[in-house]
């Protein structure tokens, strides 16, 4: 009989971080670069990545891939190091999982192979040629919101930006709303306008029946709150939240009854219970976009061959199914994912309805 603490210290052994690993025989390749061995230690993010992809292998790899993952510390010059490695064993496709590290580092070292890069960052992060962002984030998951609202009937939607959004990301936002063609009547940053009851204000909010509201802190919360007690909003009005909500936000009763697009994979999956047999943990977002790296693959080289993973049969309209839904990338390497929608409630979030398997 092994105690509980005996199984843990021979868990953690068997997962201990080296410079390579190998996970599967297969003859494709795939491979992982990953800052696991930086000085201040492996990250949880990092470890849900190499541990979903390593999960996929078995799961969905059907004996045709291999993951070679070149853990590093994180320095500029041990990752280039290790794409030339990666290069000379003529892998197909590269995942980088380093969260600051330049992707053209990476690119430098791959030298001539045409490998695809998947970067485990958002569409405002670099993206040199033959490079695919594979991480969703608070504006795209905004995005989604307000096309759901649009899509439930709501025709007047007011905007509300956290005081820390960039230039980027409301250009991000501005040309995806755009692209589902919504029109906010307003565009409004927290804590920097007041929603007062003059004529030109409620000329200018009447009748709203949404609300984006992309941050949870006081300030957002806040303005909310303004909208609501001037009477702007109308009876039926859809606050629309964000990925970039912190949990505690749906404790507040402000934000009760709220919807948010969140992206990652079903509690209940195949995924996640197979996550959590092996690993002991939940499977979160991270371990689903590892997990997905390899089913993109697996998906090419089952229904195209061994040389199916290229640059071009990436950009597919139709996409890829994985543990977070249905994702496909645009013809700059963008990544767009399905989302699920969530309601506020309880203090807690309940499914309403599961991400779409298809685009």
């Amino acid at each position: 009989m092994e105690s509980p603490q005996a199984r843990h210290a021979r868990r953690a052994a068997e997962h201990a971080v080296k410079p390579q690993e190998t996970f599967g025989s297969g003859a494709t390749r795939i491979a992982l670069i990953t800052a696991l061995m930086a000085p201040s230690g492996e990250t949880v993010r990092e470890r849900d990545i190499r541990d979903g992809a390593s999960l996929a292998i078995d799961e969905v790899g059907g004996g045709q891939l291999s993951l070679l993952v070149e853990n590093t510390d994180g320095s500029p010059q041990q990752i280039q190091e290790a794409a030339k490695r990666l290069a000379s064993k003529n892998v197909a496709l590269v995942a980088l999982s380093v969260a600051d590290a330049p992707v053209s580092t990476v690119r430098q070292g791959l030298g001539p192979s045409r490998a695809p890069l998947l970067v485990l960052r958002g569409n405002g992060d670099e993206r040199p040629a033959g490079t695919f962002a594979f991480a969703s984030d608070r504006i795209d998951s905004a995005v989604e919101g307000a096309s759901y609202a649009v899509a439930s009937g709501r025709k007047r939607l007011v905007v509300l930006l956290p005081s820390d959004v960039s230039a980027a990301e409301r250009q991000r936002l501005d040309r995806g709303l755009a692209g589902y063609g919504i029109k906010p009547a307003l565009v409004a940053v927290t804590g920097t306008t007041a929603f007062t009851g003059d004529a030109a204000t409620k000329t200018t909010l009447k009748d709203t029946d949404g609300v984006l509201l992309v941050g949870s802190g006081d300030p957002d919360v806040g303005a909310l709150s303004q909208l609501k007690a001037n009477g702007y909003l109308k009876p039926n009005a859809m606050v629309v939240g964000s990925s970039g909500w912190v949990n505690a936000a749906y404790k507040r009763p402000e934000l009760a009854g709220s919807h948010l697009c969140l992206f990652g994979p079903e509690n209940g999956s195949r995924m996640t219970s197979r996550y959590l047999d092996r690993y002991e943990r939940a499977a979160g977002t991270d371990a689903a976009y590892g997990f997905d790296v390899i089913a993109l693959a697996a998906g090419l080289v089952r229904s195209q061959g061994e040389t199916a993973i290229t640059q071009e049969s990436l950009r597919s309209p139709s996409g890829f199914i994985g543990a977070a839904a249905a994702f496909r990338f645009g013809k700059t390497g963008s990544i767009e994912r399905t989302c699920a929608v969530y309601q506020v409630t309880s203090g807690s979030v309940k499914l309403l309805d599961p991400a779409p398997r298809s685009f």
